[in-house]
């Protein structure tokens, strides 16, 4: 808003002194009082003109999209904290006080020319109407309303060349202006720029009443000594036209003035490169990416020929054995998604908490750049991303039951979606729209919720302590990339204790698996099933957070010097006979394939180089060595002393 109104300030500046320096001095009257009229407008038109440039959209033609995981939704309401801005309020405050009394102002003097008109007497002289006072000296004159001095209007005092003057006002409707200036001074009485327009409309005014009585015939220098006689000083009402000193030497120059016409058109015709610079300098252009499709794009899995098929099928074999990675085919038309649910300029009905936590996807996986949401009363949010940034989350929880929120200018890189109305309706409103439901194993196509907002500084313990836990959940449970959240895979199956005896025993001549954890034995038959101590069936326990199928074979797995149970399809007698556990690597090994992860390297708590750690090792082999990886950061601490960890951080005693 500020802004608009610095542009729009610029723009009538320069106008009024376009206005000054250039048609003043011409005689066309009628030209300058369109002109000054048509100034503002202009003005107030140039700051709001956008100019659409349209651009060369960029794809994104990549095939290979990871596929997210099940979002789990919070379910912690924090309160939102808002600082008040005094200078806000204060500005605004004097503004609507200027306001005010500038409207009063406007009233009280409608009101002493209405009250006028009504106590004095009237005569009506063709389509005007004199007003006969016995005060007044100077004629002035409100629409068709000329109010004079009543004895000199009876002795027949005032001079015909006066009452043309006047006559003139109530003819062209001067007024008209008048009211319109004194308006736009109400509503902008902190502008310098409206004073300054006002006096140069009055004063045309007078041009255009002299021009009127000289093309009548009048005598130039008969009328000018008449208007020095009734020319004054004194300060007229504020909504009449009436004879004033201060502007008769102009009015005399004019007077005598015949502008060559040659002259009239170089310096109107000047209007029109100083209206192109105005609207060059003070409009705005808006980037508007062209609707175009990719053509290399495949449209849909089923129209991709026989050939292709075979070669697309051959690579998702291959991605599928390297890392379970999927092929996503994009689609030339694709559909808006929020919350997993296909919008195409649909209405939804979502809480005030769905719509905070909107997220938006489309159905070919392309990413939603960037989007503009609309809550009445107050002004258009534009989000980055796909989801609700922090100020949008906190004005949509601020709206009411019913209210119509709505999404529009939903983008990717490629392609505009069509706007969504969303109604704030209640969780439990029977027309809610609820997400898809994603059962357990399945692939969901639903990104992670967004980041939970930082923990309030406000709050009370007790809801502090609920923020921390829901914050540290979700932060283990995804992880942040790029500012895009995805979700961490599943932890791995929990290996067994180190000091677990395992091994195989016959009972009643059957092999059984057995486990024996701090002096407590388990056995498991062939099938996988837990069995007692005499073979008779107890319950299914899958150990290696596979499903057991009927018939798989059980036996145990070396891994990372960790100890693994693990099913098998088919069950052989070398599987009574164990493999031995693997050799425990050299100190000096394991240094060197710490130091290819590139960890960083400790000792005695300082930090050394990776040459140096394995110089130590060498030399000393009763050093106390402490290994840990975190995210892929990997730590090698070396010491003297023992080392004391937790979670996998030293510990100094």
């Amino acid at each position: 808003m500020e802004l608009l109104l610095l542009k729009s300030s610029v723009c009538l500046l320069v106008l009024l002194l376009f206005y000054k320096i250039a048609l003043e001095p011409l005689s066309v009257h009628k030209f300058k009082r369109v002109y000054l009229l048509v100034a503002v407008a202009i003005a107030a038109i140039i700051p709001f003109i956008t100019f659409v440039k349209y651009v060369q959209p960029n794809f994104d033609n990549s095939s290979l999209i990871f596929d997210t995981s099940p979002t789990i939704p919070l379910d912690t309401n924090f309160k939102i904290v808002e600082e008040t801005n005094y200078l806000f309020i204060i500005l605004w405050s004097i503004y609507a006080l200027g306001v005010g009394l500038f409207f009063i102002r406007f009233c009280i003097n409608l009101f002493q020319i209405i009250s006028k008109i009504r106590k004095h007497t009237k005569v009506k002289s063709k389509s005007f109407i004199n007003v006969l006072m016995e005060q007044i000296e100077v004629p002035h004159t409100f629409f068709n309303f000329i109010f004079l001095n009543k004895n000199k209007f009876e002795n027949n005092q005032i001079p015909p060349e006066v009452l043309l003057h006047e006559q003139t006002h109530a003819k062209q409707k001067h007024s008209l202006d008048i009211i319109f200036i004194e308006l736009l001074q109400v509503m902008f009485w902190f502008n310098p720029l409206v004073y300054w327009l006002k006096k140069e409309v009055k004063l045309n005014h007078e041009f255009l009443a002299d021009q009127d009585v000289i093309n009548q015939g009048v005598d130039t220098k008969t009328y000018q000594t008449i208007l020095l006689q009734f020319s004054s000083n004194q300060q007229e009402l504020a909504l009449a036209n009436a004879i004033n000193y201060s502007s008769i030497k102009k009015r005399f120059t004019l007077m005598n003035t015949q502008t060559p016409t040659k002259t009239k058109w170089i310096r109107s015709v000047l209007l029109l490169p100083l209206l192109a610079l105005l609207l060059y300098s003070f409009s705005s252009t808006r980037e508007v990416e062209k609707e175009l499709t990719p053509t290399m794009l495949f449209q849909d899995e089923k129209e991709v020929n026989a050939r292709q098929n075979t070669l697309l099928k051959q690579i998702e074999d291959d991605l599928d054995k390297i890392g379970q990675l999927k092929i996503n085919y994009l689609n030339q038309n694709p559909t808006l998604k929020i919350n997993g649910i296909a919008c195409d300029g649909c209405t939804l009905n979502l809480s005030k908490k769905g719509i905070a936590e909107l997220i938006l996807s489309t159905t070919n996986q392309e990413d939603i750049t960037n989007f503009k949401l609309k809550i009445p009363g107050i002004k258009t949010l534009f989000n980055e991303g796909n989801m609700p940034n922090n100020e949008t989350r906190q004005y949509v929880l601020k709206t009411k039951k019913g209210d119509i929120i709505q999404l529009f200018d939903i983008k990717t890189k490629s392609n505009k979606f069509k706007p969504v109305i969303i109604k704030v309706v209640d969780k439990n409103d029977e027309n809610y729209s609820e997400s898809p439901k994603v059962k357990k194993g399945d692939a969901s196509s639903i990104p992670p919720p967004p980041p939970p907002p930082p923990v309030n500084p406000n709050a009370t313990s007790e809801e502090r302590e609920k923020q921390e836990r829901v914050i540290k959940k979700y932060y283990k449970e995804n992880k942040i990339i790029k500012g895009k959240v995805y979700k961490n895979p599943p932890p791995p199956p929990t290996p067994l204790n180190s000091d677990t005896e395992t091994g195989f025993i016959n009972i009643n001549d059957e092999a059984y698996f057995f486990v024996t954890t701090k002096n407590k034995t388990k056995y498991y038959n062939k099938s996988g099933i837990e069995v007692d101590k005499n073979g008779n069936k107890l319950s299914n326990i899958p150990t290696d957070g596979s499903k057991v199928i009927p018939g798989q074979k059980i036996t145990k797995v070396y891994k990372d010097g960790k100890v693994f149970i693990k099913f098998k399809k088919t069950w052989k007698d070398d599987d009574l006979t164990l493999p031995p556990p693997p050799p425990p690597m050299k100190t000096t090994d394991h240094i060197i394939s710490m130091a290819k992860k590139d960890a960083s390297f400790y000792y005695n708590g300082e930090a050394i180089t990776s040459d140096k750690a394995l110089d130590l090792v060498k030399n000393n082999s009763e050093l106390n060595i402490s290994s840990h990886t975190n995210n892929g950061v990997s730590t090698v601490h070396l010491s003297e002393k023992p080392i004391k960890t937790v979670n996998g951080k030293v510990v100094n005693e």
